[in-house]
């Protein structure tokens, strides 16, 4: 058995590469590091289908917590407090509270991206809402085709928006992270393990590099 090895996990927030290696370790030990990398120590025995077992049960987790290390990184960034990340370019800061100018610009944009989105897909949502979510980007509940989007995507470049519609429309027709899900996302938007991959990053850092 390899001492080191990768798996991929299906989060709320895209896949999430995981690196696991083997230890001498009665456990298995989840870290979700400052850099937004994610690590798993599993016993030297201990088979790989343990451990991918183990990380699809602890995704909402492990989204959970690179939400946190992304905004902490944001916070202790240096960044001017009076500049503003919004739709990936960093522009003045008005002093209102962030949650609320990301809100306002989400429900201003949102209604066109969900149209796009569902043109491209041929899928039809009965309601899309904004909701300002701590550990998600947007949530579907696929038996009301009710779903919500997270303001605080306004903070990154629109083509987020638009992978966050379709991954969420995509729920519609299969409800769980698993391999049906991801060929239904493929087909609509090829490229979107690449875009999930700049959610993970801080938006001001995109902002600073637009």
């Amino acid at each position: 058995m390899p001492a080191s090895f990768t798996i991929t996990v299906s989060t709320p927030v895209g896949p999430v590469a995981v690196a696991v290696e083997r230890k001498r370790v009665k456990n298995l030990n989840l870290r979700v590091h400052r850099d937004g990398s994610v690590s798993l120590s599993i016993p030297l025995r201990a088979p790989r289908a343990t451990a991918e077992g183990f990380l699809a049960r602890r995704a909402g987790w492990i989204a959970e917590h690179l939400v946190r290390a992304r905004m902490r990184r944001e916070r202790d960034d240096g960044q001017d407090p009076g500049t503003i990340p919004l739709w990936g370019k960093t522009v003045p800061h008005d002093g209102s509270p962030a949650e609320e100018r990301y809100r306002t610009a989400m429900l201003e944009r949102l209604p066109e991206a969900a149209r796009r989105a569902e043109e491209r897909s041929g899928i039809h949502a009965a309601r899309w809402q904004v909701r300002i979510m701590k550990t998600r980007w947007g949530s579907c509940t696929p038996g009301r085709r009710s779903i919500r989007i997270n303001g605080m995507l306004a903070a990154y470049p629109p083509a987020c928006l638009d992978y966050v519609c379709l991954h969420e429309l995509a729920h519609i027709m299969e409800p769980s992270h698993n391999a049906r899900f991801h060929r239904i996302l493929d087909g609509l938007l090829p490229e979107n393990r690449e875009v999930a991959r700049l959610l993970r990053q801080p938006a001001r850092e995109i902002a600073r590099e637009a």
